[in-house]
């Protein structure tokens, strides 16, 4: 078995409020120092997995994202996938 470094990146679709992400910047308004906006607030899950190799670990990923990590309603998910060092 080979163990791989799995990232998943989380965010909030775009069609749905970020709460945190208006609340920076209800927080940045009146500051003149920062012209910055936009802001979507996010989570980002990072463990090691061990799998047989890259695909089978890609599909364990996916699989933990739909039922466990991440509510596919208001969120959508990037997985990045590198060999761990040992």
């Amino acid at each position: 078995m080979r163990k791989f470094k799995i990232t998943i990146d989380i965010m909030p679709i775009d069609s749905v409020l970020d709460p945190q992400g208006e609340a920076i910047e209800l927080i940045l308004k009146n500051n003149p120092n920062y012209q910055a906006n936009n802001f979507r607030v996010g989570k980002k899950i990072e463990f090691t997995l061990e799998s047989n190799n890259n695909s089978t670990a890609k599909n364990t990923v996916k699989d933990l994202c739909e039922k466990f990590l991440v509510n596919e309603i208001i969120e959508k998910y990037k997985i990045k996938i590198e060999n761990a060092k040992n």
